[in-house]
């Protein structure tokens, strides 16, 4: 796939993302000021017309604008470079780091332990 039809679907993934959060922020703002968010043909909410416009409007000049193009299309170009681990190295380190996160754990359980006891036999004599 080519990095433009890459850039042109993750910025697609993107605009649905900020427009589920913006649906959402303006329907906070019309229920936190008071304001009605009417049906709109139906099933369809005044913020989310709202959030759709917005979102529109900003993908479109975002995508026009020549830096944020150029920018975003080499973050595509570098990503392609990157040798991503195989699965053998993605399972030895994830077990390396459960081994070390575990011992880590039991360590700050003991630590715990003898302070809560230690605390305890001080403020007892008090």
């Amino acid at each position: 796939m080519s990095d433009r039809r890459v850039l042109g679907f993750s910025w697609l993934v993107l605009s649905v993302c900020l427009w589920l959060v913006l649906r959402d922020v303006v329907s906070w703002a019309f229920i936190t000021f008071g304001f009605a968010n009417p049906l709109i043909g139906g099933s369809l909410q005044l913020s989310a017309v709202v959030g759709a416009l917005v979102t529109i409007i900003t993908a479109v000049v975002l995508w026009r604008l020549p830096q944020v193009f150029d920018f975003c299309l080499e973050t595509v170009q570098e990503t392609r470079k990157v040798v991503w681990p195989t699965r053998k190295e993605t399972r030895d380190h994830t077990v390396i780091v459960v081994i070390t996160s575990t011992i880590i754990a039991t360590m700050l359980w003991g630590f715990d332990l003898v302070f809560k006891r230690l605390f305890k036999v001080i403020l007892d004599l008090g």
